[in-house]
Formats: structure tokens, C-alpha cells, sequence
């Protein structure tokens, strides 16, 4: 019996010797030999991303539950259990990313759906200055397609339905997946407080006959009316403004309505569009917009659609997604405080 082991234990050792062998003489050296390892790996259901670093490699399959196998030349081996967003959180620096082998992380057809949003408003794209701009409808839409042609000598008189800007609907798939990941690319997002935008957009479409028949198929007989509506048919003008898969929020600028001149200057420096010229027009824009504000009464407005806090408990349930996502405090608006001032001249934009 003794014999018997013995003869196990040294057949085992052969064959441990024959493998290292194997590994050194035939791949070279641990990371080769775990590179075709890998990509010779038929049982991933997933596309797996592969990084060499100071001789050690990192393998991952992009899977709802993955694992995540560090092997260095020690041979140790450390398992972590990472659902999904953590894996792509991690896996968003560049150096992550784009490898010899050109390898990201694969996005479901429904995320790329959300990321292009095929029906209406896709991201802007703008490939001189490798900019995605997620924008959204009575957010300063406007204001930002003004920009946006004015930084790319463009001229259109109506910038809604000009066809000079590029969106992101118009690349495909992989195209789209690699400037997502990229981080050479920027991606940015602008916001508005829920409040003041579903009241904008009440106040500028909500009496009008012919949209509310084409949306709703009747004109709405209050403001709480309308947001019932808004419930019941889809639209871009009162959908929630976090349209991604939310881990894709993390690396994104966000600018917000009340900061809509600083974040200008702030994402034009960062592309590197950012000059004087375009801080002239900036100046012209914030005359237009003290004008517009004057000639209206934006403070009692907002008084008379949110004097009762349960119609902003609503929009806080209906928005909730839009006031965690975006860090907007669901404080009720309090119009005998002076802090009333940093909304009230919004409202109506």
C-alpha cells in the first residue's frame, strides 16, 4: 500500500514538472501562457477584458456575478465576487479599456438603446473636441445647440431642427461602446431641478391646444392634471432625466440650470473650446436671458403652482430617480426666505 502512494505522490510530481515545463518553454512566460489560457476559454458567456501589468495579468468576464483571478508570478490567487456595475465602475480608466487587443466592455442592446435613446433627443456629438453631451428637453436645450454651432462655426437659424450637429444615434454600436469607455472622450450631462422644469414645460406646452391633443388627446384642466398625464403617455419634455444605466453617471460632468455659465466654461475648458470669443457670446447670453427673466413674474409663478408642498410630493416621487442621481434636495420651497432667489429666476426658460 505504502508502494502504491509512493508511487502516486512521484507520478504527481512528473506531472507538476511537465507542466511548468510546458508553461515556460512553450508560452514563455506566466502571462502568455495565461493570456491563451483565456481567450482560449469557451465557457465565459461574456466577453473578457485582459491587462498586463509589472508581469502579473488580470482576466474578467463581464457577467451579472464575475470573478475577478489576480495571478502574479508567485502563483498566489485572490478571488472577488463583483456584480456588474462594480466590474465596469472599475474597469472605466483607459488603461483598463483599450488594450492591444482592442477589448471593452460589452453593453446589453437595451443599454445602448438608453445611451443613444433612439426615439427622441439623442446625445450630442461633437468628434473635433471628443465631446458626448447628454442633453434634455427644457433643460437649456436651446441655449446649449446655440453653443454647440456657434463653437463649430456653424449658422442655422433654428437650431432645433438644423442638421448640422451630429448625435449619437448616428454611430453604431461598437462605435458607440469604445467612445463610451474612452476616456480621452468627454461625456457630460445637463440637468435641471424637476420642479422648476415640469412647471416650464406646463407653463409652455400645457395651453397648448394642438401639442396637448397630439400627446394627450385632451388639454389638461390644471397643473395636477397635467402631471397625471405625463403618467399615462410618454414624452420628452417630462421624462425623468436619468435615461443611462446609472453606473455610467459616475464618470460624467454634470451641470446643473442654477450654474448653467459657470458649468459652460468649466466643460468648454476642459474640451478645449473654451475662449474669448466664445466668452463674448456667453455675456450676450446672460443679457438675453436677465431680459427674458424681467419681463416676467417668475416668484409669483412659482407660488401659485407649489404653494401646496403635496404637489411637490408628488414630483419628488414622480423624479425620485432624477433628485437621487442628481443630488437636487427635496426641500420645500420656502418663498418667504431669500434663499427663494436662487430658483425663482428659472422658472420659465
Amino acid at each position: 500500500m505504502k508502494l502504491y502512494i509512493k508511487r502516486i505522490c512521484r507520478f504527481a510530481a512528473f506531472c507538476a514538472i511537465i507542466f511548468w515545463i510546458l508553461e515556460f518553454k512553450v508560452f514563455g512566460d506566466v502571462d502568455n501562457f495565461a493570456k491563451f489560457f483565456i481567450q482560449n476559454d469557451k465557457t465565459s458567456a461574456r466577453e473578457r477584458i485582459i491587462r498586463n501589468t509589472n508581469n502579473a495579468f488580470r482576466s474578467v468576464s463581464v457577467s451579472n456575478k464575475t470573478k475577478e483571478h489576480l495571478m502574479s508570478n508567485n502563483r498566489n490567487v485572490n478571488v472577488v465576487q463583483l456584480n456588474r456595475e462594480q466590474l465596469l465602475d472599475q474597469n472605466m480608466k483607459r488603461d483598463h479599456i483599450f488594450q492591444q487587443n482592442r477589448h471593452v466592455p460589452r453593453l446589453t442592446d437595451k443599454e445602448i438603446e438608453q445611451i443613444k435613446h433612439v426615439i427622441e433627443n439623442s446625445p450630442v456629438v461633437i468628434q473635433k473636441y471628443k465631446l458626448i453631451f447628454f442633453w434634455n428637453e427644457k433643460s437649456g436645450c436651446t441655449y446649449w445647440k446655440s453653443l454647440f454651432h456657434f463653437i463649430q462655426g456653424l449658422s442655422s437659424e433654428n437650431v432645433h431642427s438644423s442638421q448640422l450637429l451630429s448625435y449619437l444615434i448616428q454611430f453604431n454600436d461598437k462605435e458607440v461602446t469604445e467612445m463610451m469607455f474612452d476616456n480621452s472622450w468627454t461625456k457630460a450631462v445637463f440637468v435641471r431641478e424637476p420642479r422648476e422644469r415640469i412647471l416650464s414645460c406646463y407653463l409652455d406646452k400645457g395651453f397648448d391646444k394642438s401639442f396637448m391633443e397630439y400627446y394627450f388627446k385632451r388639454t389638461p384642466k390644471s397643473f395636477l392634471d397635467f402631471l397625471k398625464l405625463t403618467q399615462q403617455f410618454k414624452g420628452s419634455h417630462w421624462e425623468p432625466q436619468v435615461k443611462l444605466p446609472r453606473f455610467l453617471y459616475r464618470n460624467m460632468m454634470i451641470g446643473k440650470m442654477s450654474d448653467i455659465f459657470t458649468f459652460t466654461e468649466q466643460l468648454l475648458t476642459k474640451i478645449g473650446a473654451w475662449n474669448e470669443t466664445v466668452n463674448v457670446w456667453m455675456n450676450l447670453e446672460k443679457i438675453k436671458k436677465r431680459t427674458r427673466h424681467h419681463a416676467t413674474n417668475a416668484k409669483d409663478k412659482l407660488y401659485q403652482y407649489y404653494n401646496d408642498p403635496k404637489i411637490q410630493d408628488i414630483i419628488f416621487e414622480i423624479y425620485a430617480d432624477d433628485y437621487d442621481v442628481f443630488n437636487f434636495e427635496k426641500v420645500y420651497f420656502d418663498f418667504d426666505k431669500k434663499t427663494f432667489r436662487n430658483v425663482k429666476n428659472t422658472i420659465l426658460d
